[in-house]
């Protein structure tokens, strides 16, 4: 099945969005770009064991290399941003444990055994599965933020409440609403966060 013309359009946001950012010049594209990944990197290390401070220096180290190669990134349709974003953020992972072993100083082990390395356990294909399941996580997240403003809290909170598994019924009684209308609010906030979700998906890759 072909693209709609809104996932057209979408789509060429994303092109859009990397290839500003890849002109240097583009100080806004590259806001853009730290304010939707920057977190996410810092996630990404932190599921790979790493503490806080080791945790913000990757994530400091993967901005400066993606600055420093988007000029020249030749963005593949085939494959996610995010899947390349991800590979760069593992190599910066490892080249701070060697760094750390080098050193014998962040890693206690290491001062004991010289062939110690954290990573040797941690392959690629582990690393982009960590990735896509707190993609999805992240993305979600950010998707209900996002659509904060379109409702009033009190939608809002029904919606978690269910989220985190309380019965329509439940919830009802402890608000004083009736099971339908609690029905009601997960199905428009649902809808909402799923077309969201869609959009982020689509712009992020």
């Amino acid at each position: 099945m072909g693209m709609s013309e809104t996932d057209q359009e979408n789509y060429h946001t994303r092109e859009t969005l990397l290839e500003k950012i890849r002109n240097q010049h583009d100080d806004k594209s590259w806001e853009d770009f730290v304010f939707y990944y920057k977190h996410f990197i810092y996630i990404i290390c932190r599921r790979m064991n790493l503490n806080h401070h080791d945790s913000e220096e990757v994530v400091q180290k993967v901005l400066v290399k993606v600055w420093n190669t988007l000029p020249g990134f030749e963005y593949d349709k085939r494959r996610r941003f995010r899947g390349w974003l991800c590979q760069v953020t593992g190599n910066c992972v490892k080249d701070l444990y060697r760094q750390q072993k080098r050193q014998a100083t962040k890693i206690d082990k290491a001062s004991q055994d010289e062939s110690y390395n954290p990573m040797d356990k941690v392959s690629m294909p582990d690393i982009t599965e960590i990735a896509e399941k707190e993609w999805e996580t992240y993305i979600a997240n950010m998707a209900l933020n996002n659509i904060r403003p379109k409702f009033s809290d009190k939608v809002i909170e029904v919606f978690i409440e269910l989220s985190a598994g309380k019965s329509p019924k439940e919830i009802g009684e402890e608000r004083e609403i009736p099971a339908n209308t609690v029905s009601v609010y997960k199905k428009r906030v649902t809808a909402k966060l799923c077309e969201e979700i869609r959009r982020l998906n689509i712009e992020l890759g």
